[in-house]
């Protein structure tokens, strides 16, 4: 009995789901959505039938990136099972897993699971709300980057045993990355007490794209209905996707909010950047060390006129979007009431189930608290006058007439990294090959260096600190002059390469140091 009522209540829990929002209007321009910490809901006109497969998201006449029109789902199940896409339909198709689906963002999606491992006859109907959509940069094919949605025997299992799995798929902040490996096929599942906490945790370290739910409550045919809309789900095979019959259910992100005299801040989780320097500039401290090398920065220390100096380069961005997993389980709690037989005993079962509440009710209930934004201009240079530093504990003034320019430090570190084209020596970092990356390629990282002063430079040494999505492959470091070259670890889990080159570079010579890394 108890195993039925445990079963009972998990079937209850996820049913009160069911139904998915009504369709409305679809909103014509960007304003705050109704969803905690999602941007505006710009779904725009539906328009034309258009091929869905493309290589950017780059319109016509316009030079910013904007969402793709489909999210990209692969279906990672164990060997054999099946996944029926608008199941108990007319539309029904079934494919074996793993497949790859196109999914519209701002719909609710219901599929059937079926032939599942040791539980013949049986099938689970897992719902998804695609939440968000990748904004692809020039090369990247956002069908490449499927979405994770992972369904393991364990997770089958314990669906079919009464528990609500709830699995909220994010596109990780590369700067909040884990210092970790991760595969397209085994994604990074990290365990939160409640669904609401699986849900913070995701806004608070990326961006949030789809909401998985999987219990074992099986839907009648006339609530499956509710989920079919056509045009909102591109098959295996297919290559052209007509405009859906319904407009979004809810809003989703597509244009975040930017401010109207800096113009759009454009996402950032679909790449990390690496080189330059960020965070506490640069310098050379009283004691001689450099200072301020943080993650992903790039410090040259040199001697110049018998002063230490540092300089910088400058940065390079690696595109390779990488999803995380934060996962939640409720268990329901049976009920076991036993009354001995007796004269004038009656046996009475629970009058009331009280405070019962369908999961991820409070979601979409909380509008974001605060608007953040990160502006930070780094200096006005002017050919006549007066440039005036700006992020520094100091002022620092430095003026520039034909040619001739008189300094006044005040500030300290003595070399400010905000010009480092000022400096004698120009420092230039890029990756080979180009373009968009996949989880465990291997790239590799040229750092050249060149004396375009008019003195001779010496003791030249070359500091990179990696970020977190990188991984230094061992032994595959490589320079062009006699160098002693050392790895430590950093503060974000990867690891800073060094370079000392002793000796003299004279004015028009240049160097080069290389390496090879794995995107993680």
């Amino acid at each position: 009995m108890r195993a039925k009522t445990l079963t009972l209540f998990g079937a209850l829990a996820v049913g009160q789901g069911l139904a998915p929002a009504q369709p409305g209007p679809v909103p014509t321009q960007g304003v705050p959505g109704g969803v905690a910490g999602f941007g505006a809901a710009q779904p725009g006109p539906l328009g034309p039938p258009r091929a869905v497969p493309g290589s950017d998201a780059l319109q016509p006449g316009m030079g910013a990136p904007v969402p793709a029109p489909l999210v990209a789902a692969k279906f990672l199940a164990p060997k054999d099972v099946r996944v029926t896409a608008f199941p108990s339909s007319a539309l029904s198709r079934m494919y074996d897993a793993p497949v790859v689906m196109g999914l519209r963002p701002g719909y609710v999606y219901r599929f059937e699971l079926s032939n599942l491992p040791y539980s013949p006859g049986k099938a689970l109907y897992p719902e998804v709300e695609v939440r968000g959509a990748l904004v692809p940069r020039p090369g990247m094919k956002y069908m490449d980057h499927p979405i994770p949605l992972v369904f393991s025997a364990s997770d089958i299992e314990r669906a079919l045993k009464g528990a609500v799995i709830t699995k909220v798929i994010y596109l990780e902040d590369p700067e909040k990355a884990l210092p970790t490996e991760v595969g397209p096929n085994s994604p990074v599942e990290m365990t939160d007490n409640t669904d609401n906490d699986a849900v913070k945790s995701a806004l608070a370290n990326g961006r949030l794209m789809a909401i998985v739910r999987l219990g074992n409550l099986k839907p009648t045919a006339d609530q499956l209905k509710t989920y079919v809309v056509e045009g909102t789900i591109l098959l295996p095979g297919e290559k052209l996707l007509k405009s859906p019959v319904a407009p979004p259910q809810f809003p989703y992100f597509a244009c975040p909010m930017y401010d109207p005299l800096l113009g759009p801040k454009g996402p950032k989780e679909e790449c990390f950047v690496d080189g330059g320097d960020k965070g506490a500039p640069l310098g050379i401290g009283p004691n001689g060390r450099l200072g301020g090398l943080n993650a992903t920065d790039v410090g040259v220390e040199y001697t110049v006129g018998g002063r230490r100096k540092v300089t910088t380069s400058n940065e390079v961005c690696i595109c390779s979007p990488r999803f995380m997993i934060r996962r939640a389980e409720v268990l329901p709690n049976g009920l076991n009431h036993q009354v001995r037989a007796a004269a004038n005993v009656g046996a009475m079962g629970a009058g009331a189930i009280k405070d019962r509440r369908a999961p991820m009710v409070d979601i979409a209930q909380t509008k974001p608290a605060e608007f953040e934004g990160k502006v930070r201009p780094s200096a006005f240079v002017g050919k006549v006058g007066t440039a005036f530093f700006i992020n520094t504990s100091r002022p620092a003034a430095f003026g520039q007439v034909a040619g001739v320019k008189v300094v006044g430090v005040v500030v300290e570190p003595e070399q400010l990294t905000a010009f480092p084209r000022l400096a004698p020596l120009t420092v230039t970092k890029s990756v080979d090959p180009p373009g968009p990356k996949e989880a465990g390629e291997v790239v590799t990282i040229t750092i050249r260096y060149a004396n375009t002063g008019s003195k001779a430079v010496s003791d030249i040494v070359v500091s990179d600190s990696l970020s977190g999505r990188l991984e230094y492959v061992e032994g595959s470091s490589q320079s062009d002059r006699p160098s002693n070259f050392t790895v430590a670890d950093n503060e974000v889990g990867s690891t800073v390469v060094r370079w000392e080159l002793p000796g003299t570079i004279l004015p028009g010579q240049s160097g080069t140091v290389r390496f090879k890394a794995k995107v993680r």
